[in-house]
């Protein structure tokens, strides 16, 4: 009897061992991406104006038309944010195929999920050839069922399923594909469910214990609103003076309050009133229209001299509460060279400092092993710039795409990674990052 029992209670452990290994690989399945170039970043922006111009479309039908060289830009722009993440996407007339590699994390060091997925032209809708997961491959039925099944769980009512089902057609022409879709009813509300359970999830992932509430936030912002209150008949102030009342108020809060939930609080009220409102819907707090509307004294206000960095710092420190550092380091590097292609102000080294900076600057304000703290002894006073921000005015900017891709060769070049190092250096040697003031 008890040689049974040990058997019945072995079994699925046994099982699930033999699952891990069959799901995860010693060698990934794509070493590394693409090394993003201005071209690529041009080609995900791009694709993702197309594809929420045709979301919001009102009519019954519409089509999102991608090169392969569209996707592959897109997966570099994500593997370069997600360090784990490698992916690749090759399209022929006939079947169109995904390679993904995630690295696990340190506890399972050399070990990978790579993911293997084939797309075929249909006039019908979706048509999933195959899925696999390391050495386990999932026919389109219990693919498709199984994608259906994890949207529905967590969108609830059916709604992965309708989202699927939009797809009327996809195509494949070439190295091009072009996936016709249906009308999705109440599109805006069900993307707004999509937020809401996404929120939830960064809950879950934060133990159930969300860094901010609408409580706290509301605090913080209506300090913000009475300090621009006090400069509306006097020059535009630096950044560093809306920072002096902002961390006063956490200090003081902090003294039987935790200082890392402050400082994170009183960020994202900076985020939504010196940096994009858009912060708001972000996190999901909701604060009062009538609210959002009194930011008229914020124009002009500057860090280094100018507005736009001011508002490079403040929503890359804003990213950083929503996302993790590489993600955030990912749009700064995105939006520079952006900036670098035709149209745009050209690749700014100025502009990258100020993002590396506000990420910095996020950092520590959630430190709980004493840079919560330390920043806000620093800043509860009358604040410089120099505490928190570093020298950039000898940074190289305004590089065209050429001369930026003649000297730098992109953003992995050694070249490229020193000029980064020497920004960091100087963020370093800022007091509130635990550096010396400069002289």
């Amino acid at each position: 009897m008890r040689p049974l029992l040990f058997a019945l209670l072995i079994m699925p452990l046994g099982f699930l061992l033999l699952l891990a290994c069959l799901l995860v690989e010693r060698e990934p399945l794509i070493v590394e991406t693409s090394v993003p170039t201005v071209d690529s970043a041009l080609r995900a922006r791009n694709l993702a104006r197309v594809v929420l111009d045709t979301l919001n479309d009102r009519r019954e039908t519409a089509s999102i038309t991608a090169s392969e060289d569209d996707l592959n830009a897109v997966m570099t722009l994500v593997g370069r944010g997600a360090q784990r993440f490698s992916g690749r996407v090759r399209v022929t007339p006939g079947i169109m195929f995904v390679r993904v590699s995630v690295r696990l994390p340190t506890n399972l060091m050399g070990l990978y999920l790579n993911l293997r997925g084939e797309l075929l032209p249909d006039e019908r809708g979706l048509n999933i050839n195959l899925v696999k997961i390391g050495k386990i491959g999932f026919p389109r039925p219990m693919a498709l069922w199984l994608l259906k099944g994890a949207l529905n769980l967590g969108l609830g009512n059916s709604e992965g399923s309708a989202l699927l089902g939009s797809v009327q057609s996809m195509n494949l022409t070439g190295n091009t594909v072009i996936v016709n879709l249906r009308s999705v009813p109440q599109l805006k509300e069900r993307l707004k469910r999509l937020q809401v359970f996404l929120s939830k999830m960064r809950d879950i992932g934060q133990g159930g214990d969300a860094p901010w509430d609408i409580s706290m936030v509301n605090q913080y912002y209506a300090r913000l609103l009475e300090t621009g209150q006090n400069f509306q008949t006097v020059p535009p102030p630096s950044l560093a003076a809306y920072l002096g009342p902002l961390f006063r108020l956490a200090r003081e809060r902090s003294a039987t309050g935790d200082p890392v939930r402050e400082n994170r609080a009183a960020l994202l009220a900076l985020g939504i009133y010196l940096g994009d409102p858009r912060f708001d819907k972000l996190a999901v707090l909701g604060l009062k229209p009538e609210l959002l509307a009194r930011s008229s004294y914020t124009q002009g206000v500057h860090l280094g001299g100018r507005q736009d960095l001011r508002l490079h710092f403040i929503i890359s420190a804003g990213l950083k509460l929503l996302t993790d550092q590489g993600i955030s380091t990912a749009i700064g590097e995105f939006k520079e060279l952006l900036d670098a292609g035709r149209g745009g102000s050209g690749f700014s080294f100025v502009d990258l400092a100020a993002d590396r900076a506000g990420i910095r600057f996020a950092e520590t304000a959630a430190d709980p092993n004493g840079g919560a703290r330390r920043l806000q002894e620093l800043l509860s006073g009358n604040p410089s710039e120099q505490l928190f921000f570093p020298l950039v005015a000898d940074l190289p900017e305004n590089m065209p795409k050429d001369q930026f891709e003649q000297r730098y060769r992109g953003v992995n070049s050694a070249t490229y990674n020193s000029m980064v190092r020497e920004i960091d250096r100087r963020i370093d040697r800022c007091p509130a990052y635990g550096g010396i003031p400069r002289s």
